[in-house]
């Protein structure tokens, strides 16, 4: 009904009015339900993806809290704090738990507008981070929400566009439509940003910073911003900018035996509910007054060593051995390294793992650090996890519990029900694209449970030779063995399949998915999503992601036997998506990647070219893999337009060269071109290479995402 209906000669003055009507082009969705859509739910500090992150125990860490609280709530009277608060301290200080603390401190007064906490646990996406802002502030402020709704109806792509632009449009506007109405926030509210330096790249942490440093400046929004990061060098130099340290607090959570009373505190808690777990009386005179000392010094400062060391000791047969090995530990560092004892502490927990054992738990490790990304960018699944590496379930609890003390593995309370997807009978092809891309979301994070490190203080140390030693992950033997595990896993898999033009199904002679895995679901629905997805990872390690490490020239030979004709068909099977981009890294820079009919395109953009593509080691790589035949130079008669393409080096700034990865019909064809001008990498793969050709050809690269 339209307003006023049949009124006439109708005044009004002033007044404020909003829209709340259908957006036609979105049906059945509110702008609302779109931001839910694109926030991370996980992100807020009540999230129950985050109830095993640390909270700071009563009577610790007091003046800080005190400081911040005091900061964001300050008394009547008192001078106008800045709007800016920045923690900052070395990992494993306990910035976290501070951060936690001081958002519930502020949710109890009434006084907390919305929370990120940023982890490279599947919290570390920079495009989330505003539209999760947003979604928390529209809950908690209903004039608020109502014209955050609207606007994103009537513009849906308000959430593609670049950060400052959605801050504006959604943050600043609204409340400035809000205010005009006499309806503004006019109170103090804060937003806590925790873990900035997890967020996925150097550029989007200092976008972040300069986009709420220019609001705060202008003063557009009521909030007060907390961010609590490591000091990273461009994150420090985004705070010491001079508009920016001028309306910003900066205090430093040090490495100081300061926190020893805290630290004690938190170990004598920890103690009491390890006895208590184990029914012994909380009067045993266990642990001794000198066994909490002696880790209380060990510590050093940082929390995360005390933490570690509790479940050390709560996972152990023997509480009194495993205490004993914990404070015999010593690290002789001639660095004097804030992180030695915490070290130490690593070096104990990998060198009390069996000979036997130990190349297993080193494959984890390295799945889990997803290559050097930290666990890519989520959770990990434990039955993908598992038959990744071979593991039967009885396998793979004893492996987790070497690492106990270092790795979380989190059992879902609701397991999936597979009839959602279609028959369960049937493989996972046979059902719709963009129910194939939920499964694998699922399967890949999710099924039979998720798994991570506690810490990231645990992947640096694996990722750093002068830390770990032997046990570095990146170390030549370590990458090597785990190359030919993943070598050996495709080999497997692929004898398993049959390829009957461009479909890949199970070979003759193979009953179920079921038989070629090492911990099998309950259904071939899941299995066999489960074994495209184990075989799609395995091959593209081999292919990808260390494709420029300095592999073995015998493994690299094996290599070149694959099938890369069923690899390709797998990964195109597994990757059938329902939109026009998906992300994907090559040759260790991450790009945007596309299906058309049977062709695969990839491109890496300005930015990421630029922070992360070797031009040298990549021609380093294809000449390695020419001398080991697992690719050749291909000279076909092509149409004049691609011949162009085809030389390695054309004139100026343009490299390109055109390929057959394998031998005879296990063999794709790969075309890849870097532009050193534009400053891009892009490449097709085809199995037809008269189709790459015309898909390559008539692609509009110029309308593809340029910045990540």
């Amino acid at each position: 009904m339209p307003f006023f209906d049949s009124s006439q000669n109708t005044t009004i003055t002033g007044g404020y009015f909003i829209d709340h009507s259908t957006n036609n082009n979105i049906p059945g969705q509110t702008g609302i339900d779109i931001l839910f859509e694109v926030s991370n739910r996980d992100a807020a500090h009540d999230s129950s993806a985050r109830d095993y992150d640390p909270r700071c125990l009563p009577g610790t860490r007091e003046q800080h809290i005190e400081d911040i609280v005091y900061w964001a709530v300050p008394a009547a009277g008192a001078d106008n704090p800045l709007p800016l608060l920045w923690m900052k301290g070395l990992a494993g200080v306990g910035k976290s738990a501070i951060a936690h603390t001081c958002a519930e401190k502020l949710k109890e007064l009434g006084k907390l507008g919305a929370t990120f906490f940023f982890s490279r646990n599947g919290r570390d996406k920079a495009t989330e981070f505003i539209p999760t802002i947003v979604y928390q502030l529209s809950i908690k402020f209903p004039d608020y929400r109502v014209l955050v709704d609207h606007r994103i109806r009537n513009d849906r792509a308000i959430l593609d566009k670049i950060m400052a632009v959605q801050f504006e449009a959604l943050v600043v506007e609204p409340l400035q439509e809000l205010e005009k109405a006499g309806k503004g926030i006019r109170k103090r509210i804060t937003i806590i940003v925790d873990g900035l330096d997890e967020c996925n790249s150097a550029d989007d942490q200092r976008k972040i910073i300069k986009t709420i440093a220019a609001a705060a400046r202008s003063g557009t929004t009521p909030f007060c911003w907390a961010f609590f990061s490591r000091p990273s060098p461009h994150i420090e130099g985004s705070f010491t900018r001079t508009d920016v340290t001028r309306i910003t607090r900066t205090t430093v959570l040090p490495i100081s035996n300061d926190a020893n009373s805290d630290i004690e505190l938190y170990l004598r808690d920890g103690f009491e509910n390890i006895l208590r777990d184990r029914n012994i009386s909380a009067k045993s005179q266990w642990p001794s007054d000198n066994d909490i000392q002696t880790l209380v010094k060990s510590s050093n400062g940082l929390f995360i060593y005390a933490a570690t060391a509790l479940r050390v000791v709560a996972r152990a047969g023997s509480l009194e051995e495993a205490l004993r090995a914990v404070c015999a530990t010593t690290f002789n560092d001639k660095r004097n390294s804030p992180f030695a004892e915490l070290d130490a502490f690593y070096m104990l927990i990998m060198q009390r793992i069996p000979p036997d054992v130990l190349p297993t738990v080193l494959h984890s490790c390295m799945l889990l650090c997803g290559g050097g990304s930290f666990a890519g960018d989520s959770w990990t699944g434990v039955m993908f996890w598992g038959n990744m590496l071979t593991l039967s379930e009885i396998e793979f609890r004893a492996v987790c519990n070497h690492l106990s003390a270092v790795l979380h593995v989190y059992h879902h309370s609701d397991p999936l029900d597979f009839t959602q997807f279609g028959d369960t009978n049937r493989p996972f092809q046979r059902i719709t694209p963009s129910t194939i891309k939920e499964l694998r979301v699922h399967i890949r994070r999710q099924l039979g449970g998720s798994i991570h490190f506690y810490h990231k203080s645990f992947f640096d140390f694996l990722m750093d030779p002068t830390r770990s030693g032997p046990f570095c992950v990146i170390s030549s033997p370590v990458v090597n063995a785990y190359y030919k595990h993943c070598l050996d896993v495709v080999l497997k898999y692929e004898e398993s399949y049959s390829l009957r033009g461009s479909e890949l199904s199970l070979a003759p002679d193979v009953p179920d998915s079921a038989s070629s895995l090492s911990w099998p679901y309950t259904n071939e629905l899941a299995n066999s999503a489960l074994k495209a997805s184990v075989y799609d990872w395995a091959f593209g390690t081999c292919f990808r992601f260390f494709a420029l490490l300095p592999i073995e020239r015998q493994l690299l030979q094996r290599f070149g036997h694959v099938d890369f004709r069923k690899a390709y068909q797998n990964e195109a099977m597994v990757l059938t998506q329902d939109s026009d981009f998906m992300t994907s890294v090559r040759w260790h820079c991450c790009g945007y990647f596309k299906i058309i009919h049977s062709t695969q395109l990839f491109r890496a953009p300005r930015d990421k070219f630029r922070a992360q593509f070797n031009v040298a080691k990549f021609e380093a790589a294809i000449k390695r893999w020419k001398e080991c035949r697992i690719i050749e130079p291909h000279y076909p008669n092509l149409t004049s337009w691609f011949k162009s393409l085809v030389p390695k080096k054309s004139q100026g700034n343009v490299i390109s060269g055109l390929y057959r990865m394998g031998h005879g019909l296990k063999s794709v064809f790969w075309y890849w071109e870097i532009n050193l001008k534009e400053e891009y990498y892009q490449e097709f793969q085809a199995v037809d290479l008269a189709e790459g050709e015309r898909v390559y050809r008539d692609e509009r690269f110029d309308l593809w995402p340029t910045k990540w």
